[in-house]
């Protein structure tokens, strides 16, 4: 008998794939609550959106370059569920590989691969991740798109990746460690990520474009240049896609788009900063003022890309959750052309000691001031305006 014959299993489905994972009512918490790292195969329940995304971010990005027989990597893959269903969801995926070090997880997706009858399509092996990574290097066997998505940082498995993507192909990463990315942690932030995070309004936001940063930092290394087609934040993990181009002018144009925060404690004001001399500047002259960063300054949402996205999720009638993935992705692009960082409605009151207006009307009155302003999807307390910090305490007190 082996190992994973001792496991309880149930078949479970997810997207258009059939899938066995371990009882779920097994691995419970004196709570309940079922905790995924206590069973021997991880399967997450709660990351199905962060998979629906994935499926929708690689279509899109498969389609808009015209790439009609990718390979494709899930480099962590568990109980195979991504891999799989890529292979079954996304057009144009020739062949997909999964990956997982451990035994029982590479023993449970092979007998997932065949529940779904892609014996021929994907690739299941029993490497550490970077392992794996860098035997289909030295094969030559790039990949159009990597995927990254473990337990906790993915900053280990970032290089390996880089180095094994094919020029133009797409990276997906996610982060899990949400308390070091926003700054409970800062110096695991700054050991991991090389940027100080700030706890301030936007901490999550500025979640997404610390890692946005040190992937741009990692790429222009190998004189790789990004090209950021969407990072988001949701529920307890941060995710990022984007793509790399070749050469060292791209790095460096790239690296143009990385700066600093200077955020005022005492009355919540912001500004970004790019150049060092700038910072210097700003940190001398100030009062109660901290820096936060490095931190990506472009723009994490391609607004063609996620309308691609949409556009394949309105042909997909088996996602269970599509209402919810509409909104996230429609509110991402309203807010797309807006400046990074965000303010919270409750945070400023507190700090202006004043009642908090309702977000209808704040919104009113700095348009009426020729400025926008939008809910940040990740946060339902924040608003992201492109208005002067001014105007946005004008209209709060007004109101």
């Amino acid at each position: 008998m082996s190992s994973l014959e001792k496991i309880p299993l149930i078949e479970i489905k997810e997207g258009l794939a059939r899938i066995l994972v371990p009882d779920p009512s097994k691995y419970r918490r004196p709570d309940g609550v079922y905790e995924p790292a206590w069973a021997p195969v991880f399967y997450n329940p709660k990351m199905k959106e962060n998979r629906d995304i994935a499926v929708l971010a690689l279509v899109a990005h498969l389609k808009l370059t015209s790439k009609r027989e990718a390979i494709v990597a899930d480099i962590l893959g568990g109980t195979g569920v991504r891999g799989i269903r890529f292979a079954l969801e996304v057009p144009y995926v020739f062949k997909a590989y999964v990956n997982d070090k451990n035994p029982l997880a590479y023993e449970l997706t092979v007998k997932n691969v065949k529940l779904n009858d892609l014996e021929e399509r994907v690739i299941v092996e029993n490497f550490d991740a970077n392992l794996m990574l860098q035997i289909h290097r030295f094969s030559s066997e790039f990949f159009d798109y990597i995927d990254i998505d473990p337990f906790g940082s993915p900053v280990e498995f970032i290089d390996s990746s880089i180095m094994t993507i094919k020029i133009g192909g797409m990276l997906g990463v996610t982060a899990t460690d949400t308390a070091t990315l926003e700054g409970t942690y800062p110096h695991a932030c700054i050991r991991k990520y090389f940027s100080k995070p700030l706890r301030a309004d936007f901490s999550k936001e500025m979640a997404i474009r610390i890692l946005i940063a040190n992937l741009a930092y990692r790429a222009a290394a190998y004189e790789y240049g990004l090209n950021v087609k969407l990072g988001y934040y949701s529920q307890y993990y941060v995710r990022v896609y984007v793509t790399l181009e070749k050469g060292s002018k791209k790095a460096l144009d790239t690296l143009e788009n990385i700066g600093y925060v200077v955020f005022n404690t005492r009355t919540g004001e912001y500004k970004l900063i790019r150049s060092i001399a700038d910072l210097a500047k700003t940190a001398k002259n100030g009062e109660n003022t901290v820096i936060g960063g490095p931190l990506w300054l472009g723009a994490i949402a391609d607004k063609q890309f996620i309308g691609r996205m949409i556009e394949e999720l309105k042909e997909r009638e088996y996602f269970e959750n599509k209402a919810s993935l509409m909104n996230l992705l429609q509110t991402i692009i309203k807010e797309a052309d807006l400046p990074p960082l965000y303010y919270r409605v409750d945070l400023l009151g507190k700090r202006l000691k004043k009642s908090i207006p309702p977000m209808k009307k704040l919104f009113e009155c700095i348009r009426s001031k020729g400025y926008e302003a939008v809910r940040p999807h990740m946060d339902n307390l924040g608003f992201k305006t492109n208005a002067p910090y001014d105007v946005i305490v004008k209209c709060f007190s007004k109101n």
